[in-house]
């Protein structure tokens, strides 16, 4: 599972959503139990995501709330994997949909793409 994440985080950091969607298919495809929801939620992400660089916001936004349904029952840090910092980063891109959606905005700001990241872990 941590070859998934840390392909997932990775690809998804690079804004390669299409191989970061391929990698969580694949990190949920081997889940079992809990771990399921939240490679659920993280596919969601991606998926979104990749819909949002293909400027189909309508389609992102259903995906991105669903991810945020998901991940937000893990709190701050799960399987190494940064939830908090995911969950802010999908709701300031909610935000910018809805702004952009809602004609407040003309274009989306790709600036406000997240970063996901992992935790860093101390050396014994």
């Amino acid at each position: 599972m941590n070859d998934h994440l840390n392909n997932t985080v990775d690809a998804f950091n690079r804004r390669d959503f299409n191989e970061a969607a391929r990698q969580s298919a694949e990190g949920l495809a081997e889940a079992r139990g809990r771990d399921e929801a939240f490679w659920m939620g993280l596919l969601d992400a991606c998926e979104g995501y990749r819909l949002l660089a293909g400027k189909q916001l309508a389609q992102a936004e259903p995906r991105l709330v669903a991810s945020m349904q998901k991940l937000r029952n893990f709190g701050f840090r799960y399987n190494n994997f940064e939830v908090t910092v995911a969950l802010a980063g999908i709701r300031l891109a909610l935000e910018e949909i809805r702004n952009v959606r809602g004609d407040a905005k003309r274009v989306f700001d790709v600036s406000l793409l997240p970063q996901l990241r992992l935790a860093a872990r101390a050396d014994d």
